[in-house]
């Protein structure tokens, strides 16, 4: 077998972190998730995370990194937060529609999980005005997740 070069490896590293954000995505969306699964969302999210660290935009990697923060708040970790924060202030104010609808609705699940159900019920009318604006697939791709989404109003 020969030693793969830079190329290889770079190539390898994009397909690694776009096949297990895709398999996180899917995985994420199950209603009933077993313990099992959650355990592999973690593997997944995490997976994608250091391949785009890898060979990544700055964008990729805070995309991969609101897998990680989504991953944890399914998981109940109180890391969530930190990585729900990170992705929101990196995208504040810029992205398209669907990044601004995930970014918020994940920072108000992570709120919710931390017991900041003020903090959470903004952030999560935020995402539903997001929302409302999305357009062709992003409406139904962001509601696969959003309506898994704990409602602090509740």
């Amino acid at each position: 077998m020969t030693k793969p070069t830079a190329e290889d490896i770079s190539k390898l590293s994009r397909y690694f972190a776009i096949k297990s954000n895709d398999q996180f995505w899917t995985l994420s969306e199950k209603a009933d998730i077993t313990d099992q699964e959650k355990g592999q969302l973690l593997t997944l999210a995490f997976a994608s995370l250091y391949h785009w660290e890898q060979v990544g935009t700055d964008q990729n990697i805070y995309l991969a990194m609101m897998s990680v923060a989504r991953a944890l708040t399914i998981n109940q970790s109180p890391l969530g937060l930190d990585y729900a924060r990170k992705v929101f202030d990196f995208f504040d104010g810029s992205g398209a529609g669907w990044i601004q609808a995930f970014t918020n609705a994940i920072l108000s699940h992570a709120l919710w999980l931390d017991g900041q159900r003020a903090e959470a019920r903004k952030f999560y009318q935020q995402a539903t005005s997001f929302q409302a604006k999305l357009q062709g697939e992003d409406r139904p791709i962001f509601d696969a997740t959003f309506n898994l989404i704990p409602n602090p109003q509740n």
